[in-house]
């Protein structure tokens, strides 16, 4: 029997800025991309206006610390090059960002944190998350995205060596699945996504390794409020290569 899934997606009413701080000297460079949330006036869309400047607080505060502590590395390194008559590296920071998921009081945002020293390409890549509900505060949590009583995370571990399965060579050979309760993730319209950090599953140069779990096919497990349709919006086709 088909799942059929009624709910309906209420897009939250929110003003989505984007910013960006441009800086270079001799040895160090960044171009930080970052999103800042606002709530309109609606009183048919009620958000916690606090809870968008705890989010946009929280931002800020993780790209600060990551730059700070890159331009740390950058002075260390290029201190002991010039006492040691080396060349000094260049180091770049950069981010971007996405509004993933926007509906139903639930938001979803991602902000990648990357670096690079002089010509060897990444040399951090980190992926931060912010899954809140826009009612509470509270942060959303795996446990959130599937119905009560559902084991997700026997369902999440088993789908993820499902996939590594598929492609045993791109992955440690003895790698464990055992994901935690906290495990990093992101929603979309589509699926949740599950990711691992650099070097956790995989080798660095695999990136960020990401396992997407589509709504459609998992539709008894997930909570309808995430799993959503819009009336009026054509499904997007998906790229294939």
């Amino acid at each position: 029997m088909m799942y059929k899934n009624n709910q309906s997606c209420i897009y939250n009413m929110l003003y989505i800025k984007f910013n960006e701080a441009i800086q270079r000297n001799d040895y160090f460079y960044y171009d930080i991309q970052y999103p800042s949330f606002y709530a309109f006036n609606n009183p048919m869309m009620k958000i916690n206006s606090q809870v968008l400047s705890d989010i946009n607080s929280l931002i800020i505060e993780d790209i600060t610390t990551f730059g700070k502590g890159i331009k740390e590395e950058e002075q260390q390194i290029n201190n002991l090059n010039e006492e040691q008559g080396k060349d000094k590296i260049l180091y770049k920071v950069f981010t971007d960002f996405a509004v993933t998921f926007n509906k139903n009081h639930m938001l979803s945002s991602t902000v990648s944190l990357m670096s690079t020293a002089d010509e060897s390409g990444l040399k951090y890549n980190q992926l931060n998350n912010y899954n809140y509900n826009l009612l509470t505060g509270k942060k959303i949590s795996l446990k959130d995205i599937f119905l009560t009583n559902v084991d997700y995370i026997k369902l999440i571990n088993n789908y993820i060596k499902y996939k590594i399965s598929q492609n045993k060579d791109l992955y440690y050979e003895d790698v464990v699945i055992d994901i935690p309760e906290d495990q990093a993730f992101y929603i979309t319209d589509d699926s949740v996504v599950i990711y691992f950090g650099i070097d956790e599953i995989a080798d660095e140069e695999f990136g960020i390794p990401k396992f997407s779990m589509e709504f459609s096919k998992f539709a008894p497990y997930i909570n309808p409020i995430f799993y959503c349709f819009a009336q009026n919006v054509t499904r997007r086709n998906k790229f294939r290569f």
